[in-house]
C-alpha cells in the first residue's frame, strides 16, 4: 500500500508537470494547437514505418519560425527533447519523439512565401507539400526537380531532413542539389540563416552538412529552393525482360554507353504483378521478370537518337520488347505505377517491411541474386523496385506479423541483406535515411572515430542534445556491431589478409589493398571494403603489408629516417618532420614566397613543407603537431595558399605532393577515386580513355590538385550549368587536427548514412583537416561542344544573355568579359565593346540547334558581331588561369543573384570611372558570379574604399563579395570574406569542436583569431 501511494503521487506529480508544459506550449501557439490526449497522440506513435513506435508527450503546431523560436525556447528551460516532423511519411522511425519528448509538427507551415520566376528560386515554409510546389508553378513552366514517391504527401521539410532523392535524381541531384538556403531554429531557439539563398556564402557549407541531419542540428522552418524550366521534350521507355539479371546488366550499359536518363527504375515481376492486380496497372507485362522504366528529357533537337541508343542497348541485353509512351496520359499512367508500386505490395502479403540500401551500379546483379537466395533462405517472399540507374535498391520483405517467428526473420534477413550491400561497396541508406531502424547498422561502413567526428559536429548545432536525441549515431556498444560483418561472410576468394588492430589502411588510399571477401578479419576499428578489383593482392603482397603496417615497422621507418636526416638533427623541428617523412621530402619556403606582398606576416624563416607519402606520414605529422604546439597549414599545389583573411603563424606546411595516385576507376559507375594530390588535369586525361570527366572547371593554370579543388570548394564559369565541387565529391579521407584519420560520405553516388561531411570540408580552405584521398562521381565527356564568341554594347549582350539564360536548352556556360580583359584573353573583338562567351555542349543535334537559336537571340538583341571561336578549350582555359595569372593585382569574387548582375555592373563602370584603378572583370550572366581585378592603387586606403563601395553594393542587392588576393595592408582593413550574418557562431563552434586549439590554418576565416 505504502508503494502504490508513493508510486500514484509520484504520477500525479508527472501529470501536473505535464500539464504545465503543455500550458506554456499552449500560451505560445494556442491551447487548440497543441494536443496532449493519449488517443489523440496515437498517429503520431510512428512514421511510415510501423515497427517502431514510441508515443510523444505532446504534439505542437507552430505556424510561423517566431514560434518556432519560442517553444525551443521553452523544452530548453524545461530540458525537454523534440523532434521535428512533416508529414510522418519517413521510413526509418526518425520523427518520432523518443523519451517522452515533444513532436514539434510543421504541417501548417505551409505557405509559398515567393516565387522569383526570373531568378529561378522559390521561399517556402517547410510543412508545404512537395507537389504543391511543383503545382503552383506549371503557369511559370517551372517545377521543383525532387520527386521521392511520397510526394504527392511529403513535405519540403522532411525532404530536407532526409536528403530526399526520387526517380529523377539520377541526372539532377537529390535534395541537396537544389536547396539553396534554410532558416533554421537551433535547440536554444536562435534563429540562423544557412546558405547563401542563391548567392554565394563565406565560410564552411553548413548547409550542405544540415541537409540530410535528419532533424538532429534544428528545424527549418523556411526554404529557399531552386527551381528548374519544365523540359521541352520527354521520351519514356518501357523495356521488360525474362531475367533480373539481363536488366540489371542493361542498367549498367546505358550508363557506360555514356547516357545519363533523367529517369531509370526497375520493377522485378512481384511488383510488376502486384501493381497490375491494383488500381495503378498500366498495361506492364505480368509474365515479365523484371522491367526498367527509362524517361529521357531535354530539348527536342537528338532525343529520338538517345531513345534509340537506349533501345538497342536494353535490347542487345535480352530485353523481350522496348516500347515509348505515345503520348503524355501514357507515361503519367506509368510513373504512376512505379510511385504506386509500394502501396501495391499490400496485395502480396498484410506487412512489409522496406529496405533501402545502394550498392555501385555494376554490382547490381551479384547484390540483386544474393537479396533473393537470402529471402528464400529465410522463407520470405522479396520483391524489388528501386532506382536502378544510382544503384538504389528497395528490397521489400513480405510477411505476416500474426505469425510468431515472421518480424524476427524479417529482421535477420534486413541485416543480411545490408550486409551484402555493404560487402559490395554501398550503403546502408539511399534516402530513407538512418533515424532509428538503421543506426546499429551504422558501424559496418563507419568506424568509432567517424562517427565521433559526427557527434562533435552535431554537437556545435546542438551542445544540449535535446533536437531529435536518439537517432542516427548508436549507441557506444552498438560501434562492436561491426564484427558481425567482417566476421561472417562468404569464403574469401583471395588469401585473407590481417593488419593489426590498431592500423589504417595505408598511402591514404579510399579503400583497402584488398577483395571484399578477403577483408573477412578486419578489426571492429577498420572501415568496411569496398569492391576493389585492380588492388587484389597476391600472396608475397599480403606479406608485405602485414609487415608495413606493423607498428614496429613504422617506428622502425621513422627511426631510420631521423638517423638520415644528419644535417637538420640541430634542428628539433626539421629533425622531428624528417622522422616522419624523410630528410628529402622537407624543404624551406622559397625566398621569393616568404618575402611577397601578400605573405611578409604568414611565413618565416622557419616554416616546414613537408610532403608525406601517405595518409599515415601525414596523421603522424598532424600528432607532432599537436603534441608541440605548432601550426598546420595543408596545400596541394600552392596557388591559393594566401586566400582569405592574414593567417597568423604557419609553423608546417603540410604539402600533399606525393600522394598522387589514381586509385580506382570503374566506368560502369561513373565513380573515381584518387590520392588529394594526385593533378586535375592527369586525372581528366585519365578518365577521357573511358569518355568520362570530373566536371569542374575550377580557377586554374594546369597546376591545381583534386584536394586542392576540393578544399577551395570552387568552381568556374561551367558551374552554374555543372555544379560546383560540393555536387560531385561522394566520399573522402581526412586527417583532423589531432591526427585521427577519418571517412566521411562513401564510394556510391547516393548515400544518406551519417552527416554529410563531405560538404563541410569541401571548401573549408584547409581549416578544419588535411584531405588525403577523395571519390568522385563522374559525367560522360558531352558528343560535341561550340562556343560563339559575340561583342557589342554591354547592355545589349545582358539582354542576350538573360533571354538565353531563362529560355530552354540553357547554355553550358555563358560569360561577359569587359574589354580590357578581352584583349588580354585576345578575343579578336571590338577592342571598345564588351565580349559575350557562349558554349554549348551535349549531342551533336542538340549543340548545332542550340547554336543556331543563340546566333538568332543574339541578331535580335542588336549584337551584330558574332562568330564560332578556333580554339574553344584554349579560350576557356585561358579563362580559368586569370585569377592565377594575375596573382599580383587586387582579385575580388562577388556573387549576386542573376536579375541583380546588371545593377551590380554598373557600380563596377562607376568605381573603375572614378578611381581609374584599371579594373578588368568578367561576369556570369547565369549566375550572378563577378570577378573583378584591379591594379592596387599607390595607397592601399584607396583599394579598401574601393572594394568596401562595391561590398555595399553586392550587400544592398542581396549579395557577397569576398577578396581572393590582397596586399596585408588591404586585408589588415578589410576582412576578406565580409559578414557570416547569423550563422557566424555556428561556424566557429564547428571549427572549436573540430579543432579546439586552432593550429590549422588559424586566422584564415576569422580574421585575428583561430
Amino acid at each position: 500500500m505504502v508503494y502504490h501511494c508513493a508510486f500514484s503521487s509520484l504520477r500525479k506529480a508527472r501529470r501536473i508537470a505535464v500539464d504545465t508544459l503543455v500550458n506554456q506550449l499552449g500560451a505560445i501557439v494556442d491551447s487548440e494547437n497543441v494536443l496532449s490526449e493519449p488517443d489523440e497522440l496515437i498517429v503520431y506513435e510512428c512514421d511510415g514505418l510501423p515497427q517502431h513506435k514510441h508515443a510523444p508527450r505532446a504534439v505542437v503546431f507552430p505556424q510561423t519560425t517566431e514560434q518556432v523560436s519560442q517553444l525551443l525556447r521553452v523544452l530548453a528551460r524545461e530540458g525537454v527533447s523534440f523532434a521535428p516532423r512533416g508529414a510522418g511519411t519517413g521510413l526509418s522511425g526518425g520523427a518520432l519523439a523518443i523519451d517522452r519528448g515533444v513532436v514539434i509538427e510543421l504541417a501548417r507551415m505551409r505557405r509559398i512565401l515567393n516565387i522569383d520566376v526570373e531568378n529561378r528560386l522559390a521561399v517556402v515554409q517547410t510543412g508545404l507539400v512537395n507537389a504543391h510546389l511543383s503545382r503552383a508553378l506549371l503557369p511559370h513552366g517551372l517545377y521543383y526537380v525532387p520527386d521521392p514517391s511520397s510526394q504527392p504527401a511529403c513535405t519540403i521539410g522532411g525532404n530536407i531532413a532526409e536528403n530526399a532523392g526520387g526517380i529523377h535524381c539520377l541526372k539532377y541531384g537529390t535534395t541537396t542539389d537544389h536547396v539553396l538556403g534554410a532558416r533554421v531554429v537551433l535547440s536554444d531557439g536562435a534563429v540562423v540563416d544557412l546558405g547563401g539563398g542563391g548567392v554565394e556564402k563565406a565560410g564552411y557549407d553548413l548547409l550542405g552538412v544540415f541537409v540530410g541531419s535528419e532533424g538532429t542540428f534544428g528545424i527549418a522552418t523556411e526554404a529557399t529552393l531552386r527551381l528548374s524550366a519544365i523540359p521541352p521534350a520527354v521520351r519514356t521507355l518501357l523495356a521488360d525482360f525474362t531475367d533480373v539479371n539481363a536488366a540489371s546488366r542493361a542498367v549498367s550499359a546505358i550508363i557506360a554507353a555514356g547516357l545519363i536518363p533523367a529517369a531509370l527504375e526497375m520493377l522485378d515481376g512481384a511488383i510488376i504483378r502486384a501493381v497490375e492486380a491494383s488500381v495503378f496497372a498500366a498495361g506492364l507485362p505480368q509474365d515479365a521478370d523484371a522491367a526498367l522504366l527509362i524517361e529521357l528529357d531535354g530539348i527536342e533537337a537528338g532525343l529520338d537518337e538517345e531513345a534509340e541508343q537506349v533501345e538497342a542497348i536494353c535490347q542487345a541485353h535480352g530485353a523481350r520488347t522496348v516500347s515509348r509512351a505515345e503520348d503524355d496520359i501514357q507515361r503519367k499512367k506509368l510513373w504512376a505505377a512505379r510511385k504506386g508500386a509500394f502501396g501495391a505490395v499490400g496485395r502480396l502479403s498484410p506487412d512489409v517491411m522496406i529496405q533501402d540500401a545502394v550498392v555501385p551500379r555494376s554490382r547490381l546483379p551479384e547484390v540483386l541474386a544474393e537479396t533473393y537466395r537470402i529471402s528464400a533462405r529465410y522463407d520470405l517472399l522479396l520483391a524489388n523496385v528501386f532506382h536502378a540507374g544510382d544503384g538504389n535498391l528497395h528490397p521489400l520483405i513480405c510477411f505476416d506479423a500474426r505469425r510468431g517467428d515472421d518480424l524476427e526473420r524479417v529482421r535477420q534477413a534486413g541485416r543480411e541483406i545490408m550486409e551484402a550491400c555493404v560487402r559490395a561497396g554501398g550503403s546502408i541508406t539511399g534516402e530513407h535515411g538512418v533515424g532509428l531502424d538503421k543506426s546499429s547498422y551504422l558501424p559496418l561502413i563507419f568506424s568509432p572515430d567517424d562517427m565521433a567526428v559526427m557527434l562533435q559536429v552535431r554537437a556545435a548545432f546542438d551542445p544540449s542534445n535535446l533536437c531529435n536525441p536518439g537517432k542516427i549515431i548508436p549507441a557506444p556498444r552498438g560501434c562492436g556491431e561491426a564484427r558481425a560483418v567482417v566476421t561472417n561472410r562468404m569464403p574469401a576468394a583471395t588469401e585473407s589478409v590481417t593488419p593489426e588492430p590498431d592500423t589504417a589502411i595505408p598511402n591514404g588510399s579510399m579503400e583497402p589493398l584488398i577483395q571484399p571477401d578477403a577483408a573477412s578479419q578486419l578489426s571492429e576499428n577498420s572501415t568496411l571494403p569496398h569492391a576493389q578489383r585492380v588492388f587484389a593482392p597476391t600472396a608475397n603482397r599480403g606479406a608485405e603489408l602485414r609487415a608495413r603496417l606493423s607498428p614496429r615497422a613504422r617506428t622502425n621507418q621513422f627511426e631510420t629516417r631521423a638517423r638520415q636526416a644528419t644535417k637538420l638533427k640541430d634542428d628539433r623541428v626539421s629533425g622531428a618532420v624528417a622522422g616522419i617523412v624523410g630528410a628529402n621530402n622537407i624543404e624551406r619556403l622559397s625566398q621569393d614566397h616568404r618575402t611577397s606582398t601578400s605573405a611578409r606576416t604568414l611565413f618565416s624563416e622557419q616554416t616546414i613543407v613537408a610532403a608525406p607519402a601517405s595518409e599515415e606520414e601525414a596523421a603522424e605529422l598532424l600528432k607532432f603537431a599537436a603534441r608541440d604546439s605548432f601550426t598546420v597549414m595543408p596545400m596541394g599545389a600552392g596557388t591559393w595558399l594566401e586566400v582569405g583573411n592574414v593567417i597568423q603563424r604557419a609553423d608546417i606546411i603540410v604539402s600533399t605532393r606525393r600522394l598522387t595516385r589514381i586509385l580506382s576507376h570503374e566506368p560502369a559507375d561513373l565513380v573515381a577515386s584518387a590520392e588529394a594530390g594526385a593533378g586535375l588535369d592527369t586525372c581528366q586525361k585519365q578518365f577521357a580513355l573511358a569518355g568520362q570527366w570530373l566536371p569542374l572547371d575550377p580557377p586554374d593554370d594546369g597546376r591545381a590538385s583534386l584536394g586542392g579543388v576540393v578544399a577551395t570548394g570552387l568552381g568556374g564559369v561551367q558551374g552554374f550549368a555543372l555544379g560546383r565541387p560540393r555536387n560531385f565529391v561522394i566520399g573522402m579521407r581526412v586527417v583532423l587536427a589531432d591526427g585521427r584519420i577519418i571517412k566521411a560520405g562513401g564510394n556510391v553516388v547516393k548515400n544518406v548514412a551519417g552527416y554529410d561531411l563531405c560538404k563541410l570540408f569541401t571548401g573549408s580552405y584547409g581549416t578544419l583537416g588535411l584531405i588525403t584521398a577523395l571519390t568522385f562521381k563522374l559525367r560522360p565527356v558531352p558528343a560535341a561542344m561550340r562556343t560563339i564568341v559575340a561583342s557589342g554594347p554591354l547592355s545589349s549582350l545582358l539582354a542576350a544573355a538573360r533571354n538565353l539564360c531563362t529560355g530552354h536548352g540553357r547554355p553550358q556556360a555563358i560569360e561577359i568579359l569587359s574589354p580590357r580583359l578581352a584583349r588580354q584573353l585576345d578575343t579578336k573583338q571590338v577592342k571598345t565593346d564588351h565580349t559575350l562567351l557562349i558554349k554549348f555542349a551535349g549531342s551533336s543535334p542538340a549543340v548545332i540547334y542550340q547554336t543556331a537559336h543563340a546566333l538568332a537571340t543574339l541578331r535580335r538583341a542588336g549584337v551584330a558581331s558574332a562568330t564560332m571561336a578556333g580554339d574553344e578549350e584554349a579560350l576557356w582555359q585561358s579563362l580559368a588561369a586569370l585569377p592565377l595569372r594575375f596573382t599580383g593585382l587586387l582579385i575580388s569574387r562577388a556573387s549576386v543573384l542573376p536579375a541583380q548582375l546588371p545593377k551590380f555592373l554598373e557600380e563596377v563602370l562607376q568605381v573603375d570611372e572614378a578611381s581609374h584603378p584599371e579594373l578588368m572583370w568578367h561576369a556570369g550572366a547565369a549566375d550572378g558570379r563577378v570577378r573583378v581585378f584591379a591594379k592596387a592603387p599607390l595607397y592601399y586606403r584607396e583599394a579598401v574604399r574601393a572594394m568596401e563601395r562595391l561590398r555595399a553594393c553586392a550587400k544592398t542587392l542581396g549579395g557577397t563579395l569576398i577578396v581572393e588576393s590582397a596586399s596585408t595592408e588591404i586585408k589588415s582593413e578589410f576582412d576578406s570574406w565580409g559578414d557570416g550574418g547569423t550563422s557566424s557562431a555556428l561556424m566557429q563552434r564547428v571549427k572549436e569542436q573540430l579543432d579546439p586549439d586552432g593550429r590549422l590554418s588559424p586566422g584564415r576565416f576569422f580574421s585575428g583569431s583561430n
